[in-house]
């Protein structure tokens, strides 16, 4: 009978207290030890119970925000994502990536999150460091890794999770579609974000809160579970070199102050220099003379040199803009190949990094196909020929002592690296593929313009040295084999036409001249003397030459088009109409090139194909 009494009490206590009956059904017992945690408190949210209590049945599972009501079905609601006002929890207005499956994997993370052991929940976060620069790249590239783990025994259905940096983004990023995770089974999530251009106000670096939400399907029912975390976002100009091509992003051709600097300067040398140099060349001398005009200096940053941080994949650089280069009037080696290049790129001429142990220079295009190139130029060691195209190194360092050094220090790094295999090229369309450039605010007030006549000086010597250069052998050769046949007029004019060629007209004009002094009705030399007036734009002179040729030649095609061409200058275009169809039977290919003289074409047509076609000369050699 005691013994009765000791059980009947004892059994009369449980019912007091609230637990369930020893026998089946109802609901499963608390935890022991377990106190709710915050993160359940947050979530509000009931987590789906094991399959495991026995022949009972089961609990209801209840939505965030839902009650409960005796009478009827509960009424249809949308589940709210963080950060988003409930108008716009839509699925159609958050952005929908392409689909990345689950990698299954056991492999740690840098960061644990406190996990209740129910339902479906984030158990591992990682979140790698992230650059303002890139803000673009980071929609198709992820920020980060959230490992998430299927407490129960059956799947999870119809996952989703969600990024969303509040200050930095404006809604959402969708990071996955529908996915399953088994009961028991973990898989992993690449974060995303779509940055706003927000992040590029940031000078400092610094912390802010990351809201990671995840949305699944157990048993028919929805559930959402929200967690914080703090993120760490670098400055604008932060960078690492585990990949050289990243540096692109900071290539910005379309800055006002770049466009500024860049057009102004194109716009000085317009008409001026040789028509023989390439055009693309003739850019790169100018910017570069401009550059040292303006007063850039070369300066190593003693906190981040490349030379050091490139060694690592992981150190940070500070990389400047080139409108901050500009500004400053300053920049190490990689500020100052940026610069160069987003000059370059604004002016439609593409650009390319070389990356050699401990530095970085530059190269930009020709436009020309190797083959082409290497009968062009004099010295071929000097360029870089990369499939069908034809690049000029330039150390972009290099500032004082005029472009032909920059270029053959270029040079000289380039076949050292290479032929060490430890060079690297990334032309920086390619590289924009991945990593594109970004814009800062600048103001084109800021920068004041060097003075034109001493950039339009600077940057004729220069392009006057590279021809010297480029036909010192040809000038060598013609002058012994002048002085070998005693002056004869032919040789004289074809010195004359390898002077005129690249723009050296008065030495050009002495030569002309001393071909006639030896025979004064010389054809070649006539003709190419009324050349030098008509690039003076005296028309009258041009024709008097040309028609004295004429008189000696009356059918040759280039005597012929000559004729034409100062006709139609001075508008006598019944004169125009004779020699240019003169001219179309004996050579119909030149009458072509020159097609604005036909007088039956369109009138605005061959006004535009006149002045495309003013500064293309024929040449009697």
């Amino acid at each position: 009978m005691k013994q009765f009494k000791i059980v009947f009490v004892v059994f009369f206590s449980f019912l007091l207290i609230g637990l369930p009956a020893f026998s089946g059904g109802g609901n499963k017992p608390e935890k022991p030890g377990r106190e709710p945690s915050a993160q359940q408190e947050s979530e509000k949210l009931r987590k789906p119970g094991r399959d495991d209590a026995g022949d009972g049945e089961s609990e209801k599972l209840v939505k965030p925000g839902r009650e409960e009501e005796t009478d009827g079905e509960p009424e249809e609601e949308k589940l709210a994502k963080p950060g988003v006002d409930t108008a716009r929890t839509d699925r159609e207005k958050l952005q929908k990536p392409r689909k990345e499956e689950f990698q299954k994997s056991s492999a740690g993370v840098k960061k644990e999150v406190e996990a209740t052991g129910e339902g479906l929940e984030i158990i591992d976060l990682e979140f790698f460091d992230i650059f303002p620069v890139f803000y673009k790249y980071y929609d198709e590239n992820q920020v980060g890794i959230a490992t998430l783990r299927n407490w129960e025994n059956h799947p999870a259905q119809d996952i989703e999770v969600y990024l969303f940096v509040k200050q930095y983004m404006d809604i959402p990023k969708q990071c996955t579609g529908s996915e399953v995770l088994e009961g028991g089974e973990e898989g992993r999530i690449n974060l995303h974000a779509l940055f706003t251009k927000e992040v590029l106000t940031i000078t400092e670096g610094t912390k802010t809160a990351a809201e990671i939400t995840v949305e699944y399907t157990y048993k028919n029912e929805k559930y959402v579970k929200t967690y914080q975390e703090t993120i760490r976002l670098f400055d604008r100009n932060a960078i690492t070199w585990d990949d050289d091509r990243k540096a692109a992003s900071f290539v910005t051709a379309k800055d006002p102050v770049v466009l500024k600097f860049s057009k102004n300067v194109a716009g000085m040398i317009r008409g001026k220099g040789s028509r023989a140099v390439n055009k693309n060349l003739l850019l790169g001398i100018a910017l570069h003379e401009a550059i040292s005009i303006y007063g850039l200096t070369y300066v190593v940053d003693p906190t981040t040199p490349y030379a050091d941080l490139s060694q690592s994949d992981t150190a940070v650089d500070y990389l400047q803009f080139p409108s901050q280069t500009l500004e400053y009037r300053a920049g190490d080696c990689d500020d100052l190949s940026i610069l160069h290049s987003g000059l370059l790129e604004s002016l439609g001429v593409e650009t390319a990094f070389i990356t050699i142990p401990g530095h970085i220079l530059m190269a930009f295009s020709v436009d020309m196909h190797p083959d082409e190139a290497k009968k062009a130029f004099s010295r071929p060691e000097d360029l870089i020929f990369m499939e069908d195209n034809t690049w000029i190194p330039v150390e972009a360092t290099q500032i004082d002592g005029g472009f032909l050094k920059a270029w053959q220090a270029g040079a000289k790094s380039w076949r050292e690296a290479s032929s060490r295999d430890m060079a690297g090229f990334y032309p920086m369309h390619d590289a924009w593929n991945l990593y594109e450039p970004v814009g800062i605010s600048s103001e084109t007030g800021s920068i004041v313009m060097p003075p034109e006549d001493t950039v339009v000086s600077a940057y004729l010597e220069e392009v006057i040295r590279f021809i010297d250069r480029e036909i010192y052998p040809q000038v060598a050769a013609l002058n012994d084999e002048i002085k070998r046949t005693g002056e004869n007029p032919k040789t004289v004019n074809k010195l004359g036409v390898l002077y005129a060629r690249y723009g050296l007209y008065e030495k050009a004009e002495k030569e002309f001249t001393r071909s006639l002094a030896k025979k004064a009705d010389y054809m070649p030399a006539l003709m190419n003397l009324g050349n030098l007036h008509y690039l003076k734009e005296d028309g009258r002179s041009a024709l008097t030459y040309y028609e004295k040729a004429y008189g000696l030649a009356p059918d040759n095609p280039k005597v012929l088009l000559c004729v034409a061409r100062a006709n139609h200058d001075m508008e006598n275009y019944g004169i125009v109409k004779k020699y240019y169809g003169k001219l179309q039977s004996l050579n119909p290919e030149l009458a072509r090139q020159f097609a604005y003289l036909d007088m039956r074409a369109d009138d605005t047509m061959r006004a535009a194909d006149a002045k495309r076609m003013r500064e293309v000369m024929v040449w009697h050699d």
